[in-house]
């Protein structure tokens, strides 16, 4: 029998519009992922309209218990590494599962796309950390700057030369007593010959402490954001891991 010409546009507009809105979400899916999913998306070839609420099979039951404990036994790190076998198996049942429990799984099993984002929050945490500790470093090293800077002060020639000075003056007074005197002068005479010596050996540990801060100043990372940010970015992947759990859950105890 053939079809009344108004029922066959009808049918024809409904099939177009069905492939038009396909379509829409192909492209939209193509721009989530890295590789091409026309092969696992198989959504052009069905009615688009929506599947209605049945009660799930055991077989379905199964499988989506399945899915949900190996989601709870993996952690984040390897779902975002490999969600394979859990994809896998989502596809099984993909076809005969509501659209809204499947529109909650399909990113959970994608979750390879959200790697790059945990891993910069979690690397991003880490060097906070490790700044940190550079930066209670830098602070111990500013005092022993102080301490060698101290010490420099210490040696000036001020203290030595007045010695030098009132050991003249007992020479004069004192003649009997010039040995002694004169010992005692050779001793501050060899402190004021060595003290151009102490003086840069001095600064040179001083300048070498100031280059180990300064070097340590330099090695400090510029890293955007804050730990609240990259903690929200961890809870926002972790949200759609139990999202998808607590769907499954939800279907599972219809």
């Amino acid at each position: 029998m053939q079809l009344n010409p108004k029922a066959r546009t009808r049918r024809n507009k409904t099939k177009a519009k069905g492939w038009q809105c396909a379509e829409i979400v192909l492209n939209v899916l193509a721009d989530l992922f890295s590789f091409d999913i026309k092969d696992y998306f198989d959504e052009t070839k069905e009615d688009t309209t929506s599947k209605a609420l049945a009660p799930l099979s055991d077989d379905v039951k199964r499988t989506l218990d399945d899915i949900s404990h190996r989601m709870e036994a993996s952690s984040l790190d390897s779902l975002v590494v490999d969600c394979g076998p859990i994809r896998t198996r989502l596809h099984e049942v993909q076809a005969l599962i509501p659209d809204e429990l499947a529109d909650v799984l399909t990113p959970a099993v994608y979750l390879k796309q959200q790697q790059f984002k945990l891993e910069k929050a979690k690397l991003r945490l880490a060097e906070r950390r490790e700044r940190k500790d550079i930066e209670a470093t830098i602070q111990a090293n500013r005092q022993l700057v102080h301490e060698e800077k101290a010490k420099l002060d210490q040696l000036s020639e001020g203290p030595i030369k007045s010695n030098i000075d009132r050991l003249e003056a007992r020479k004069i007074e004192l003649l009997a007593q010039l040995q002694e005197c004169n010992t005692e002068l050779d001793m501050e005479h060899k402190k004021l010959a060595d003290l151009p010596q102490a003086v840069e050996e001095q600064k040179a540990r001083l300048k070498s402490a100031i280059k180990n801060v300064a070097d340590m100043t330099k090695s400090l990372k510029v890293i955007p954001g804050t730990d609240a940010q990259d903690a929200q970015a961890i809870e926002e992947v972790e949200q759609i891991r139990q999202r998808a759990i607590s769907a499954i859950q939800r279907y599972l105890s219809q």
